[in-house]
């Protein structure tokens, strides 16, 4: 939890000292050392972010884990998932479509891909950098969405799991270090 918290800082700190303009208000040079630009701010959120999330696992670890369950740590746990999905499903598709929209400028007059109305009875078919832009949002909601039910699936059935493994372990023969199953003999 110390070192997501850290990284969390660290990157925020990142992030707001590199997305910082370099001229101030009188138009003197701003902290000269600092490299600026997008990709400097990106760098330092996805830190941020890293800390973060590594952040929340130790806290699901220290509080929640094999841990019996009490109204304290079901409040603990609706805190981490919600805030998690505000981070999956809010944060991370709004800064995308910040990036794409304010940075990159990925309009509806960028055109990226162009068929020849030959091919296609004469009717026109632009795909414009906009329309990739809300393809890509689209499909992260999707597989996020994907990925949190397959999580919530496994958790739930986290114990009939371990008890498979726990069979499999207590069935499983003991073995020679070349592979032949050791057989004990009597005399």
């Amino acid at each position: 939890m110390v070192i997501g918290l850290a990284l969390a800082i660290a990157g925020a700190l990142w992030a707001h000292f590199t997305g910082l303009s370099e001229l101030d208000e009188v138009g003197r040079e701003l902290y000269p050392a600092i490299p600026r630009g997008w990709p400097w701010v990106l760098a330092g959120q996805l830190v941020s972010l890293t800390g973060v999330f590594m952040l929340m696992g130790g806290m699901a670890l220290a509080f929640l884990y094999e841990k019996k369950m009490t109204w304290a740590r079901s409040a603990i746990g609706a805190l981490l998932f919600t805030s998690l999905m505000m981070i999956l499903f809010g944060v991370i598709p709004n800064e995308w479509l910040t990036y794409t929209q304010a940075v990159w400028e990925w309009t509806d007059q960028k055109l990226w891909v162009q068929i020849p109305p030959e091919l296609l009875g004469g009717n026109e078919v632009n795909i414009s950098a906009s329309a990739i832009k809300d393809i890509v949002a689209g499909t992260y909601v999707l597989v996020a969405l994907g990925g949190v039910a397959a999580a919530m699936i496994a958790w739930q059935r986290r114990d009939e799991i371990q008890a498979a493994r726990d069979k499999r372990r207590a069935e499983k023969k003991a073995v020679s270090n070349y592979g032949r199953p050791l057989q004990k003999v009597e005399r």
